[in-house]
């Protein structure tokens, strides 16, 4: 249960994954296979200018190399999800507020040691290692914040919109 007067929070599972996939086309139920905002397979090249359809994850071999690895926030410029965020799919693990079973939460979106698989819409990761217990941690998981919506933003909420400004934990270089 979150805090009532909470500003800030980790989102749902529903609030992330509507962040990432929907096709943002009103009040729909449609849903992109990728976090690219596309349903083809997204590549790794990281070119500037950015295509766009590219993400941080392992596809013969990794984005980046040692010592990095992860990306900064907004490299694939062109590759943001529907509304707009960043990186959801690959360079780290997400957290989300699901509660799996026992200790283990919902993690989101691949990492950058994970194939496109990991960025499907229809993958959750779901796995007992220990990388699903929030005490522990790990070089490939983190975390997205999201701020809470102004009392009288709460109708766009209801009216499907996403309701939440999606802020990544600064992961990068």
């Amino acid at each position: 249960m979150r805090e009532p007067d909470a500003t800030w929070v980790i989102p749902s599972e529903d609030e992330w994954y509507k962040a990432a996939y929907h096709k943002n086309d009103g009040v729909t139920g449609n849903y992109w296979d990728y976090l690219t905002s596309t349903n083809a397979v997204p590549s790794n090249d990281l070119i500037d200018p950015d295509p766009g359809n590219n993400a941080n994850f392992y596809q013969s071999g990794y984005t980046i190399g040692s010592p990095y690895y992860r990306t900064e926030v907004g490299d694939f410029a062109n590759s943001d999800s529907p509304y707009g965020t960043f990186d959801q799919g690959g360079n780290v693990w997400e957290w989300n507020e699901a509660v799996l079973f026992g200790s283990y939460r919902g993690l989101r979106g691949g990492s950058f040691i994970s194939n496109d698989i990991n960025l499907l819409a229809a993958y959750r990761n779901i796995s007992s290692r220990t990388d699903s217990i929030p005490t522990f941690e790990s070089y490939n998981v983190g975390f997205r914040v999201s701020a809470v919506p102004e009392p009288t933003s709460l109708a766009l909420l209801a009216l499907g919109g996403v309701g939440m400004l999606f802020r990544r934990r600064g992961l990068g270089r």
